[in-house]
């Protein structure tokens, strides 16, 4: 039975012409505005963070990696301190179809996020039962520049994946008429979860719901079935039903809408904190040690984020925030009466004396706009963490403030709501057109304006050079970005400009270990051992833990023949995390040195446990092999290692030299010749060769290649047999 409204006025059923489209062209353009917006963003490379956790990591190179994503292998193989198993197994399957092709990447993030306007689309569609409103949140979501980090950042897919499951959730938590919807809202809460922790606000979206459409249920609300959890819908303002007595209900709704996200949400914690607990991960403490430090400045990043959503300028991967130290601090005052403004216009926006369809659509866009600051609430730093301002927090904060945003501006959209089930959407004011006269434009001018910053902003990630020096245009103080982009030149081979911006770096900020460690990176490319040495050093004094540092301390203690310290700098790293295939591959190499054979063989294999693929771990593994007198072994690694890596200059001269002690010397003098032509600066292959040719009486040749073999690495003399051929040959003048 429907109430009709003392002077109610009831149109025709008269629609806008949003609600006369065809839904399937409504979802066409929900697919193709995103699209279009994030086209620039195929063109970019990796960067930043994607290094290390896409280019650089070999565990998403092989699906026999894919188990141990459930292990606690996870976080030393993974580059994750936080457990994210979705968003690797992701990586995983990236791999698979793009290998190392930065646009298949950034592919699979646009997609992503164009589902996720999709479900916002239905979702909002759904709870507003307001198909213009719906529609306008999806679109201003897809093209807001506040989420453009997350989406070009392949590395911070994590933030996409959270939200993408979270809708999926919320959607199926509004169809939870069938148990089967309800189990599927839990289920995708945990992949939330297990996305990124961040999702754990979820359950509060339900309790915002709770408290503004059902704690205090209006006479005309049809309360819940029991058992089903459905969540009331625009369609039940029109029904009446007398209330259930307040404890049952109460009962009855923490059954329905809480019990199960809670029972998920203590099941993700113990996997997170218990089973799979990081050891590694350091715990971070307050801003300069203060609790009310911490308040004040959080209140001022706070009052950005609020002030990004309208005016999204100067957008950042790597915010430097000075903290506020005062109350009296004015950035501290400014953001304070901000957010109390905010706050105010909300509650005015929450009535209690008009119309039912007043009522409950004000109350929608004041709960959305609350679901805004209940997104954030993780990333505030109640509990400290790393980072206390970036725009990818605001990704999923950004729907809820789009959906809040589109109900004010269509608020005089709405004429008459469904009165029965037969009615799916309210009707509209046939005169919206003319009425809208100024909103109208003013909705264009905001979806240009959003479309033509996000675009731009695309382009910051087109590459490390522009991306940093984008942070330093305004930043100039930014010793990350100094630092970044000093690695970034390296890299390209300019190593003076590379030490100028990294000593810049370390200016700036003395105890910076990051710093540091680069800084002795391009010492030891400078040949500047005991420079890069003493760089290392003070990276760890800044830095106890930080496994890099003692990888390169081992590196460049190799290169000073320290063999020993080589190998207590690379079992450090090991036991601080580092769990890459190349420090197993390196110590392995270390332990051959020192002539422990058994012992590299072992550390050659875990390499290859991380990544089966290693051209280079295979070659070693045969050269092992080779000195130990398994030929058939050697050979058989060797021939594995050309196989990934046809060029492998090394493989081929070890192939070589085993073929030279099976006495096939014309097979022997191929592979040696190979190797020459993959790397003409080979010293060792060159001798090889110039060996055979002497052997053979071509003296000529044999001249040529152990000339070679002098110009590249002339400690090959101290080898008495060949200083011989060289003196006869005369190589060697007094």
């Amino acid at each position: 039975m429907s109430i009709k409204h003392k002077n109610a006025t009831y149109l025709p059923a008269t629609y806008s012409p949003v609600a006369r489209l065809n839904p399937k062209l409504l979802y066409i353009l929900l697919s193709l505005i995103p699209l279009c917006v994030f086209l620039n963003s195929l063109q970019s490379g990796f960067v930043y963070d994607d290094i290390g956790v896409i280019e650089d990591n070999y565990f998403i190179r092989s699906l026999q990696n894919i188990p141990k994503i459930f292990s606690k292998d996870y976080f030393h193989l993974a580059n994750e301190l936080s457990y994210r198993p979705i968003v690797t197994l992701t990586y995983f399957l990236d791999y698979v179809i793009w290998r190392l092709n930065p646009s298949g990447y950034h592919l699979t993030n646009v997609i992503l996020h164009t589902i996720n306007c999709f479900l916002l689309y239905a979702v909002v569609l759904r709870l507003a039962r307001m198909r213009p409103v719906a529609l306008l949140s999806a679109v201003l979501f897809s093209m807001h520049p506040c989420v453009t980090e997350a989406v070009n950042a392949i590395s911070y897919r994590e933030d996409i994946l959270a939200t993408l499951f979270i809708f999926l959730s919320c959607l199926c938590l509004i169809l939870s008429g069938k148990k089967v919807y309800y189990a599927l809202s839990l289920l995708s809460y945990l992949l939330s979860l297990f996305s990124k922790e961040t999702a754990i606000v979820m359950p509060m979206f339900i309790l915002l719901w709770w408290i503004f459409f059902m704690r205090k249920r209006h006479p005309s609300f049809h309360p819940v079935r029991e058992g089903t959890g459905n969540f009331p819908s625009a369609s039940q303002l029109n029904g009446s039903e007398s209330f259930s007595p307040a404890k049952s209900r109460w009962v009855r709704d923490f059954t329905n809408y809480f019990l199960g996200y809670i029972l998920i949400s203590i099941f993700y914690l113990i996997i997170r904190f218990i089973v799979l607990k990081n050891p590694l991960e350091a715990s971070v403490g307050y801003l300069q040690g203060s609790i009310t430090i911490n308040f004040m400045t959080m209140a001022k990043i706070l009052a950005s984020y609020v002030k990004l959503m309208f005016l999204p300028f100067h957008l950042s991967a790597d915010y430097t925030i000075a903290p506020v130290l005062s109350i009296l601090d004015a950035s501290f005052i400014t953001s304070l009466t901000l957010l109390a403004a905010v706050g105010f216009i909300i509650f005015k926006m929450i009535p209690t004396t008009v119309s039912l369809h007043v009522l409950y659509r004000d109350r929608m866009y004041s709960m959305f706009m609350l679901c805004f600051f209940a997104a954030l609430l993780p990333v505030l730093n109640i509990i400290p963490i790393g980072h206390i301002m970036a725009d990818r927090y605001l990704y999923l904060p950004v729907a809820g403030f789009c959906t809040a945003i589109s109900g004010f501006l269509l608020r005089g959209a709405i004429t008459q709501f469904p009165v029965n089930k037969q009615e799916k959407f309210p009707v509209y004011n046939h005169n919206i057109l003319s009425n809208y006269a100024f909103v109208i434009p003013l909705i264009a001018v905001i979806c240009i304006f959003f479309t033509a910053r996000t675009v731009l902003r695309n382009r910051d990630w087109q590459n490390e050079y522009i991306f940093w020096t984008k942070i330093l245009s305004e930043q100039p103080q930014n010793y990350d970005a100094h630092n970044n982009l000093g690695s970034y030149f390296y890299k390209q081979g300019a190593l003076d400009r590379a030490i100028c911006e990294l000593e810049e770096a370390v200016r700036l900020k003395k105890n910076y270990p990051e710093g540091h460690n680069s800084l002795g990176t391009m010492y030891i490319d400078k040949g500047l051992i005991d420079k890069a040495i003493a760089e290392y050093v003070e990276a760890v004094k800044y830095k106890p833990v930080f496994p890099q540092a003692y990888y390169n301390l081992g590196n460049a203690c190799i290169k000073k023949g320290m063999v020993d310290d080589a190998i207590k700098f690379f079992g450090k790293a090991i036991s601080q995390g580092m769990y890459n295939p190349q420090i197993f591959n390196n110590l392995g190499s270390a332990y051959m040195k020192k002539g422990m054979m058994d012992e590299a063989v072992a550390q050659y294999q875990r390499a290859l446990s991380v990544y089966r693929d290693f051209a280079e771990v295979h070659s070693n593994l045969g050269y092992v092999y080779t000195e130990k007198g398994d030929l058939d072994r050697a050979v058989f690694e060797l021939k594995e290692a050309l196989r990934l890596q046809p060029s492998h200059a090394n493989a081929h001269n070890n192939l070589g030299a085993v073929y030279c002690q099976q006495g096939l010397w014309d097979m022997a003098l191929d592979e040696f010749m190979k190797a020459v032509r993959f790397d003409p600066k080979n010293a060792s292959a060159h001798k090889n060769i110039g060996m055979i040719y002497f052997t053979k009486g071509d003296k000529q040749r044999a001249r040529e290649h152990l000339l070679q073999m002098l110009r590249y690495d002339p400690n090959y003399l101290k080898d008495a047999g060949i200083y011989a051929i060289v003196s006869e040959l005369g190589l060697i003048k007094d």
